[in-house]
Order: structure tokens, then sequence, then C-alpha cells
């Protein structure tokens, strides 16, 4: 795209893949194509280069440069994967404009996978590091469950790493964790003309939604707490009912928790179930129940060594 900047010219060739998750859209393309593109731009480099497979056809390359004595260990690290494109006219066609290069991943995080594996590339043209090794991570599965990083750390160590996600240029020590939870409301299911034998799950979820609105409302008039302010949670994805005619006799809502360190999935759950149990007391019919899906904690680090 630009032979002045080769940094320019890997982000367009990365954006220009499509690496959509499979875990959060499906049928998305997965991390195989632009994984092997990567291999190969890190051998030639002059980069060592393994693979490693969080799982069938999603790899993690992780590339290496070994100083010309011991020392102690750097590693970069980045994701491959991104989020869907819906609504996105063009998401795998790279362009710039007013200085900015645009398209899927551009920014999270193929821009950040690109500026670390250059950076590695131009150190070895340079002849390399006097000690030490740095190790160039490049993971699988950032945007759901974290396979690419929890195969990663299986059999890579370093001294101290830098994720090279976009912060606003500024060095992030503190990230909130989630925690994903499905609650599945139960009614009757019955014909629209038998009133009296049906009840309706889609209603009840409906007072779900609301005490969980009231939540979120508390959540932010609480003062914020340390660099990560405050916790919070929102509605993701809602399904219920069979047809026009007849009362919906499940459904199910699934919903984010973001967390604070120090705070858990199990947090996140105890809070939703309090809730139902809230619903529950008021309405002897209320039936529901949630369960954790997924979470991770959250974490802050020092911001000196």
């Amino acid at each position: 795209m630009s032979a002045a900047d080769p940094v320019i010219d890997l982000l367009a060739d990365l954006v220009a893949i499509d690496s959509v998750n499979p875990l959060l859209v499906n049928g998305g393309a997965g991390e195989a194509a632009i994984a092997a593109h990567l291999e190969q731009v890190c051998r030639r480099a002059g980069l060592d280069v393994q693979v490693q497979l969080a799982a069938p056809g999603r790899p993690n390359v992780v590339a290496t440069l070994d100083g010309a004595a011991p020392g102690r260990t750097l590693m970069l690290c980045g994701h491959l994967d991104t989020v869907g494109v819906a609504g996105m006219s063009a998401p795998f066609s790279p362009a710039v404009r007013d200085g900015r290069l645009y398209g899927r991943g551009a920014q999270d995080m193929k821009g950040g996978v690109a500026a670390m594996v250059s950076a590695a590339a131009a150190i070895a043209r340079r002849g390399g590091l006097e000690r030490g090794r740095l190790v160039v991570a490049a993971v699988c599965d950032e945007e759901h469950t974290s396979l690419g990083a929890e195969t990663l750390v299986k059999d890579w160590r370093a001294d101290a790493a830098i994720v090279t996600e976009p912060t606003d240029l500024q060095i992030a020590v503190a990230h909130k964790g989630f925690a994903e939870i499905e609650v599945e409301t139960r009614g009757v299911a019955a014909h629209g003309s038998r009133p009296d034998e049906g009840r309706d799950a889609i209603f009840r979820m409906g007072r779900v939604l609301g005490a969980l609105e009231q939540r979120e409302r508390q959540f932010a008039a609480a003062a914020a707490r340390g660099r990560l302010g405050r916790p919070s949670l929102h509605a993701s994805t809602i399904a219920g009912g069979r047809e026009w005619s007849t009362y919906p006799d499940r459904c199910v809502l699934q919903l984010e928790r973001r967390t604070l360190p120090g705070e858990h999935g199990d947090t996140a759950l105890r809070e939703v179930q309090a809730l139902l149990d809230a619903l529950r007391a008021a309405d002897a019919e209320f039936e529901a129940t949630a369960r954790l899906a997924f979470s991770r904690d959250g974490y802050e680090i020092a911001e000196t060594a």
C-alpha cells in the first residue's frame, strides 16, 4: 500500500485477511489464514517461528529472536482474531484516509500486531540483540475465551510482557474483568385463545430486565473506584417464543457484567440470583434460573516494578 512505510503495508495485508472469530460469529473464518501469512512474514524477517494449535484451525504464531548472550526475555503479544463485520460495507478492503488506515481490526488489534512484528524485524535487520530474547506472540481467540493465550502460557515464559492493545498511547496497568451470565425464565405454553392455561415467559423476562436495569443505575450512581471506575452490566442477546398465537414457555437472556479487580464471576452470578430471588418472593409463579457461562477476572498491577 505504501512502499515508504512497511509497517502500514503489513497492517494493510493483515486487515485484508478475514479473521473473524468463529466462536463469536457462526461461520467466522478464524485465524488460520492470517497466521499462515504472519508466519511467512516472520520467517522472511529472520525470526525463528513456531506454530501452536490452541484448537483445530485456531493457531498461535510465536516468533523468537535470541541475543548473542543470555539475558532476560521480553514478550510482545497481540491477537489475530476480530469481532464480526455486520454493518460494514468493505471490512477487508483497507483504506487510508487523513493519515489513518481503516478496515476491520485495524485498531483492535492488527495495528498492534503489525507494530510488534515490524519492531522485531527491524532489530533483526540491524544485527539482532546483544543479549536476552525477544518473543513475538500472535495469539488466537482473544475476542472470546482466550484459547490462544491459555495455550501460549503453557509453553512460553517471559520476564516481562507488553500487550500491544490500543490504549491511547498510554501504558495500561489495569483492566476490568467480565462475567457472561445466562438467565432463563420459564412459562407454560398454551394457545393464545386460552389465557387461563398459559404463562408468558417473555413477560417474566421483562421483570428481570427491569431489575437488571435498576442494578446498572446503582452502579452508575456509585462513586468511581480507582483507575477502572465502576462495574457495569448490559443485556447482550435475548430469545424466546415460538409463534404469534402461542404463549412462550421459555425466554433466554445473555448478559455481560464487567467486574473490577477483587470481583469474580461468582460475585456477578450471586447478584443476578439475588434479583431472581426477589422476583420469586413477589410472585410464587415466577420461575427463573441463572448460570455463569464464562468469566475472566480483572487485574491491576503496580505502575513501577
